[in-house]
């Protein structure tokens, strides 16, 4: 009996190793998230002694030491920061119940659902930043099986699959994919509920899109390429009849967030007015875009690392052309929404490449071009090497990585 059973568990192994998608998402997850884990761990040990002068000139000297630190404080000084310092409130000591104002920043701006789940899982582990590490870590490796998958469902090749899921794992900025944040959980459903829909199971993308509404404020945004895909299928039977009903689940877990902020503040819109606190209006969305190009020798500013930033949101925009020239509504329609949105409320580009690297269709259209070897190698080196500098920016709290 004990031999059956573990030939039993051989055979599930090996089945599982089997399906591309899961190789493919293991291979890009483990070597992204090492890379960022080594960068980290090396960066936030590193210790500067004071300037030396000798005969070439001023130097620092530097050492580098793990054995007085452990990975977990680490890893627990930089999830407690930033965003992810307002999640983690959130979690611990749930939104703030008072008269709504703009005259200082509150958790009302970030969504609930992420905060919600990671509560849930840190009362059985007992430790909350840790809990939110591995928690996104494990939601975005699933997130990049989907993804394969997805590509796969639109017909594309096995090697395009490949591509979108190395591009996005190692994106610029893809350790916010593994911070106690709501980058993953966002990409798993968004991922989910249009995988779902080309599969035709309309009532499991509506519960995915809710779902993803609950988590950031774009998640309504998927009513849009769930209605274009849908419009072809429709017919008279009573099942499509049923079916379409299942679209209008998508805004209801905004709606469901706006109910209670509006129980606990008085205003419905507490999570979008709010933004004022962080110095964000509403405005034209080229209004970024003009600023950074007005001052090209800019490179960064306090927050805002504005050439990745304004780089990934062209990039966006131009992946939405891109998919407009190829009619497929859907994926131009979401893209194009999805980046023109935070665009139009905000002055500056900050977080936009945060922004960009959920937009699976711009993923997807990265891996097709990137068929070209050339390009593909290109992309690669690029995307290796900011991620590296981002990750030690990250480390050493320099304030572009947060944003």
């Amino acid at each position: 009996m004990p031999l059956t059973n573990h030939n039993g568990g051989n055979s599930i192994a090996n089945r599982l190793f089997k399906d591309p998608s899961i190789r493919s998402a293991l291979f890009s997850f483990t070597l992204t998230r090492l890379l960022i884990l080594f960068v980290v761990l090396l960066s936030a040990n590193m210790r500067f002694q004071p300037a030396v002068q000798d005969q070439f000139g001023d130097i620092h000297e530097s050492s580098i030491s793990l054995k007085n630190t452990r990975v977990t404080d680490v890893l627990t000084r930089l999830t407690s920061s930033a965003d992810s310092l307002w999640i983690l409130n959130i979690a611990r000591n749930g939104y703030e119940k008072e008269s709504f104002s703009t005259i200082q920043q509150r958790t009302w701006a970030y969504f609930p659902l992420y905060p919600v789940l990671l509560r849930a899982l840190s009362s059985l582990t007992g430790n909350l930043p840790i809990t939110g590490i591995v928690f996104s870590s494990l939601l975005f490796l699933f997130a990049l099986i989907v993804l394969y998958r997805l590509v796969i469902a639109f017909d594309y090749e096995p090697s395009d699959a490949e591509r979108a899921v190395f591009y996005v794992a190692a994106f610029p900025v893809s350790y916010f994919f593994s911070l106690a944040q709501t980058e993953s959980l966002f990409l798993l459903l968004t991922l989910g509920c249009i995988y779902a829909a080309r599969r035709q199971r309309w009532w499991l993308a509506g519960i995915c899109g809710a779902l993803a509404s609950a988590t950031r404020f774009a998640g309504v945004f998927l009513i849009l390429p769930l209605a274009l895909m849908y419009w072809p299928r429709g017919n008279k039977t009573s099942r499509i009849k049923a079916d379409v009903l299942s679209l209008l689940l998508v805004p209801f877990g905004l709606l469901a967030f706006m109910l209670y902020l509006k129980s606990i503040t008085g205003n419905a819109f507490a999570f979008a007015d709010i933004q004022l606190a962080w110095g964000h209006d509403a405005g034209f969305f080229w209004r970024p875009l003009m600023t950074f190009i007005r001052e090209l020798d800019l490179v960064s500013l306090n927050w805002d690392f504005r050439l990745l930033n304004f780089a990934a949101a062209v990039m966006a925009l131009v992946c939405g052309v891109v998919w407009l020239r190829r009619r497929a509504w859907a994926f131009a329609l979401y893209t194009l929404v999805s980046v023109l949105v935070p665009l139009s409320y905000q002055a500056g580009s900050q977080s936009l490449a945060r922004y960009v690297m959920v937009i699976f269709p711009v993923i997807i259209l990265l891996g097709i071009w990137g068929r070209s070897p050339r390009l593909d190698q290109t992309i690669r080196v690029i995307f290796i090497a900011l991620l590296s500098l981002m990750s030690a920016m990250l480390a050493v709290r320099v304030t572009l990585a947060f944003s």
